[in-house]
């Protein structure tokens, strides 16, 4: 009986949190004071705010946001759940179907398997190009998934109950301390011998002297991009537009340094993470 006690205080200690918003302890989901849903896993709360943006004032809804952006590990499974056919693999990853090259242009011990040129991603396929399942070279599995298309990162959050951030949104969790920076040459790093196997053989050099891998660029500029789900040039308190074929990406520094690039495109350097909205209520179409 005494140890079923202490796991029953073990377990209300742990379920305790204070909420971001008031300041309440609370023990349940909810805070009793608030109303506000407890903070969902990997997750930071960013209180309602005014940020300025190109010079104007927009006042943003508090909402929660990923701490650390989605990382490979997290989205093998959704990938090798979506993607039935090696042709699918461009819609996903990169956008680019010239990317694709066979691991049998490697040798026959390679034939069931597809690399993914410039990532670390690697698809396992059956004779009549079926995947079979979706994974990446061994120490990359906790590096930020990027090469994702604009359509399957937004997605992927929505089978995961988020979205992608506006840029304001993007804004005001730069302004709140809430998102990290992830230096390019860092995270290619990580597969850099991958990339030697895939790539530098042939194009005939290393992955070092590659300019987009170049240790010459300054750190502001190896800075990775994020994915908003803002359409590019669109104003910034509008309704996401996805009929757009830009989207806007942002460097979260302070401030954001805005860019723009092809939905329908996925790039080595672009990233993403998801948003809760507080109140609880989507608008249609995300």
């Amino acid at each position: 009986m005494k140890i079923l006690y202490l796991l029953f205080i073990l377990v209300s200690i742990v379920s305790a949190w204070t909420c971001p918003a008031c300041g309440i302890d609370n023990s349940g989901d909810f805070c009793t004071g608030c109303d506000l849903l407890m903070s969902p896993p990997g997750m930071q709360y960013i209180a309602p705010s005014t940020v300025t943006v190109d010079g104007e004032s927009i006042y943003v809804d508090a909402f929660y946001i990923d701490r650390d952006p989605v990382i490979c590990r997290d989205i093998l499974d959704w990938f090798s759940q979506e993607i039935s056919y090696v042709d699918q693999i461009p819609v996903y990853i990169t956008g680019q179907e010239e990317l694709l090259m066979p691991g049998s242009n490697m040798g026959e011990e390679f034939r069931d398997i597809v690399f993914v040129r410039y990532t670390p991603w690697v698809i396992y396929k059956d004779l009549q190009n079926g995947v079979t399942g979706v994974t990446v070279q061994t120490g990359c599995f906790d590096i930020p998934a990027a090469s994702v298309t604009f359509d399957a990162a937004r997605l992927y959050l929505n089978d995961n109950g988020k979205r992608l951030p506006t840029g304001v949104e993007m804004a005001a969790a730069v302004e709140a301390g809430a998102i990290g920076l992830h230096d390019t040459w860092e995270v290619m790093n990580a597969y850099s011998d991958f990339i030697s196997m895939t790539l530098s053989g042939i194009i005939g050099t290393s992955p070092a002297r590659l300019a987009m891998f170049s240790e010459n660029q300054t750190p502001e500029e190896r800075i990775m991009w994020e994915w908003t789900r803002d359409a590019w040039e669109q104003p910034s308190d509008a309704v996401s537009d996805f009929q757009s074929p830009y989207a806007l990406l942002l460097k979260p520094l302070d401030p954001p340094f805005e860019g723009t690039a092809l939905r329908e495109g996925g790039y080595y350097n672009v990233i993403f993470r998801g948003v809760v909205p507080i109140p609880w209520i989507e608008q249609s179409g995300n």
